[in-house]
C-alpha cells in the first residue's frame, strides 16, 4: 500500500520516478531497519539521504524493469556506538606501554563503585609500574591488599617483589628512602598478625637487601637492626647471605670507619640457625672490622667460626690463620677484653696452632687492664711454664697497671707472698711487683721485694738487675734531682751509698751468673752518668764492646751530650766515635751537637 502510488505511474514517466521511489525507501530503512506497515504514507524526500553515483546508475539502468522482479536494497548497517570496557583500555594500555592511560586506568577502577579489574590485572599493573613509576606501583598494591583482605585472601608474595624491585627507579636518593619508609609501615601493618607474619618475616629482609645494593646505607641499617631486634624467625636464609655478600671496606677508609650494615649479628643469626655460609664470605666479613676495635662485633664473629668449625656436617674448612688471631689478640689486648683474647687462645688450640708468645702477651695485658691481677699473675707463669721468657716490656706495661693503686700493689704483694702462691709466684711476677713499686717511687718497697727473692727461693734474671738499676736510677733522682752534675757537685758520701748498691747488683750478676743486656747496660750508664761519673760509664761502654752487645742509639746520644754539657768534649767525642763498633752507626748529628755545645 505504501509504494501502490508510485506504481500507479506510466512507464514513459522521467526515471526520476523510480530514483524517489527507492529514496523513500531508504529513507524508511535509515530510520526503522524494517518495514513498519503502520508507517504514515507521507513522506518528505527532501530530507532523504542521497546516493552514491553507483546507486543511481544502478536505478537508472533498471528503469524498464518489471517492479516485481527488483530487489530492494539499503544502505550497510550504521556504525553503532562500540562501548570499550576497563578491562579492553587497560589491555590496550599495556600494550602499548603507556603509563598515564594505565595510571588512568586504576584511578577510574579506584574512584568506581564496580571492581572491573580482575586480580591479574591489578597485578599486571604493579608489575608494569615497577620499572616506570614505583610510587604509584606502591599504590596500586596497597589497593589490591584492601581488596584482598575484604574477600579474606592474600597479595600474590612475588608483586612485592616486583614492586620493590622498582625502588631503583626513584628519582633521588629521599625519594627512594621515603618510599621504602612507607613500605615498611605498610607491611608492619599489614602483616603482623597470625600466619600474616610470614609475609613480614620475608619481606623486610628483602626490602633491606634492595636498599642496601642501591647503596641506601641510611635506610638499610635501621631496618636490619629493627627486625634483628624483633627477633624474627629465619625463614629465607638465603636473603641473610646475600645481605652479607654486599660487606666491603672501602681501602681508603679511616680507622674510624663503622661497617654499614651488623654484619657480624647477621653472621651470628645464619649461624644459630644452623645455616653453613662459604668460608670465603666468613672471613671476608671478619676482615671489614679491622682494626677490629669493636670487641663485642669481633666477639660475635669469633664466636660464630668456632662454633662453624665445631660443626661436622659440611666439607668446609673455617679455621682462621694463625697471623689474623695474633693480629686480633694485639689490637684487643689493650683494651682489656678477656673475653675475647681467651677465646681466641681457645680458637688457636681447637684450630690446631700452638700458642705463640704474643698470644701469651696479650692475655696477659687483658688481665692487668681489666685489673685481674691474680689471673694476670697465673697467664705469666703459665708463660714461663710454655718456654717463654717475658720480654721486658711486658713486665714493664704490668708493673705499670700494677702501680695505678697503692692498695693494688699492697694487695698483689700479699698473695705473692702468701701461702696460697703456688700457681702464681715466679721471677717475672716479682719483677712486675718490685718494678711496680719503683715506677711508684717507693723505693725502699722495691729493695725489700728484691731481698725477698732468696727467701721466696727465687733467681734473679736480667730483668731483675735491669729493673734493679732504673730503679736506683729513680731513687737517685728523687734524691738529687734531674739535673746534670759532675762528680764535684754531690756529696761523696750520697754517692757512695749509690755505688755501695751498685755494686750488690753487679755481685749478684756474677753470683747468679747473669748476662748483660742491652736495656741493662743503659740502665747503668744512665744510673752513672746522674752521678756524674762519667769515667765510670765510659769504663762500662767499654765494656759492652768487649763482651760484643749492640747498644742502644739513646745510651751513646745519653752518655755524650751530658758529658759535653759538663765541659768534657774530648770524652764526648770519643764516645761518638765508639757508636759504629757498639752497633749504632756513624752519629754526625752527634758530633755537630758537640760542636755547638763547645
Amino acid at each position: 500500500e505504501m509504494i501502490s502510488p508510485f506504481l500507479r505511474r506510466s512507464k514513459t514517466d522521467s526515471d526520476d520516478g523510480f530514483l524517489e521511489l527507492f529514496k523513500a525507501i531508504s529513507t524508511l530503512n535509515n530510520r526503522h531497519n524494517d518495514f513498519n506497515p503502520t508507517l504514515s504514507m507521507s513522506i518528505n524526500l527532501s530530507d532523504t539521504e542521497i546516493y552514491s553515483e553507483e546507486r543511481e546508475e544502478t536505478v537508472s539502468s533498471s528503469s524498464g524493469a518489471d517492479i516485481k522482479n527488483i530487489k530492494v536494497q539499503g544502505d550497510d548497517p550504521p556504525v553503532q556506538d562500540t562501548f570499550i570496557s576497563l578491562s579492553e583500555r587497560l589491555d590496550k594500555a599495556i600494550k602499548e606501554s603507556c603509563t598515564k592511560s594505565v595510571i588512568d586506568a586504576f584511578e577510574e577502577e579506584r574512584t568506581s563503585s564496580k571492581n572491573e579489574l580482575s586480580d591479574k590485572q591489578l597485578g599486571r599493573i604493579i608489575t608494569f609500574l615497577a620499572d616506570r613509576d614505583v610510587v604509584m606501583s606502591f599504590e596500586v598494591t596497597k589497593y589490591h591488599v584492601q581488596q584482598c583482605k575484604v574477600e579474606g585472601r592474600m597479595v600474590p608474595l612475588f608483586l612485592y617483589h616486583y614492586m620493590m624491585s622498582g625502588l631503583k627507579n626513584c628519582r633521588s636518593k629521599n625519594e627512594a628512602e621515603r618510599l621504602a619508609s612507607d613500605i615498611q609501615e605498610h607491611i608492619i601493618e599489614e602483616y603482623s598478625d597470625g600466619k600474616k607474619a610470614v609475609y613480614k618475616y620475608i619481606l623486610l629482609p628483602q626490602l633491606a637487601l634492595n636498599m642496601e645494593r642501591l647503596n641506601f646505607h641510611d635506610s638499610a641499617r635501621p631496618l636490619v637492626e629493627y627486625f634483628l631486634g624483633e627477633k624474627y624467625p629465619l625463614l629465607n636464609p638465603d636473603i641473610y647471605e646475600s645481605l652479607l655478600k654486599t660487606a666491603w671496606r672501602n681501602p681508603f677508609a679511616r680507622d674510624d670507619w663503622a661497617p654499614t650494615l651488623p654484619y657480624h649479628r647477621l653472621l651470628s643469626e645464619l649461624v644459630s640457625c644452623g645455616h653453613r655460609p662459604e668460608p670465603e664470605l666468613v672471613t671476608k666479613v671478619l676482615h671489614i672490622y679491622y682494626p677490629y676495635r669493636d670487641i663485642d662485633s669481633i666477639t660475635e664473629i669469633l664466636s660464630s667460626i668456632q662454633q662453624l668449625h665445631h660443626y661436622e656436617d659440611h666439607p668446609y674448612d673455617y679455621r682462621i690463620d694463625c697471623g689474623t688471631l695474633e693480629t686480633i689478640s694485639v689490637l684487643v689486648s689493650k683494651r682489656g677484653s678477656v673475653d675475647l683474647s681467651l677465646l681466641i687462645i681457645e680458637m688457636a688450640e681447637s684450630f690446631g696452632y700452638s700458642m705463640s708468645e704474643s698470644m701469651f702477651e696479650d692475655v696477659i695485658l687483658s688481665f692487668a687492664a681489666s685489673r685481674q691481677v691474680p689471673q694476670c699473675l697465673g697467664a705469666l707463669v703459665d708463660m714461663e711454664t710454655n718456654g717463654y721468657i717475658p720480654s721486658r716490656e711486658l713486665l714493664r706495661k704490668v708493673a705499670k697497671k700494677l702501680s695505678y693503686d697503692d692498695k693494688r700493689l699492697r694487695y698483689t704483694q700479699h698473695i705473692l707472698t702468701g701461702n696460697d702462691n703456688g700457681n702464681i709466684l715466679s721471677t717475672a711476677t716479682m719483677n712486675s711487683l718490685m718494678m711496680g713499686y719503683g715506677m711508684k717511687k717507693n723505693i725502699q718497697a722495691a729493695f725489700d721485694i728484691y731481698d725477698s727473692f732468696q727467701d721466696l727461693g727465687l733467681k734473679p734474671d736480667s730483668n731483675t738487675v735491669t729493673f734493679m738499676m732504673e730503679i736506683l736510677y729513680f731513687s737517685t733522682t728523687q734524691r738529687f734531682g734531674q739535673r746534670i752534675y759532675s762528680k764535684e757537685d754531690l756529696n761523696p758520701k750520697d754517692v757512695d751509698d749509690v755505688v755501695g748498691e751498685i755494686d750488690i747488683v753487679l755481685s749478684t750478676m756474677k753470683e747468679e751468673n747473669i748476662e748483660a743486656t742491652r736495656h741493662f747496660y743503659h740502665e747503668y750508664i744512665r744510673l752513672l752518668c746522674s752521678l756524674g761519673l762519667f769515667e765510670d760509664a765510659k769504663l762500662a761502654l767499654e765494656e759492652a764492646l768487649s763482651n760484643k752487645i749492640n747498644l742502644q742509639v739513646g745510651t751513646i746520644f745519653l752518655h755524650a751530650v751530658q758529658c759535653a754539657h759538663k765541659g768534657y768534649y774530648d770524652m764526648a767525642r770519643d764516645i761518638a766515635r765508639l757508636s759504629p763498633a757498639v752497633g749504632c752507626g756513624k752519629q754526625p748529628t752527634l758530633l755537630r751537637r758537640i760542636n755547638n755545645l763547645q
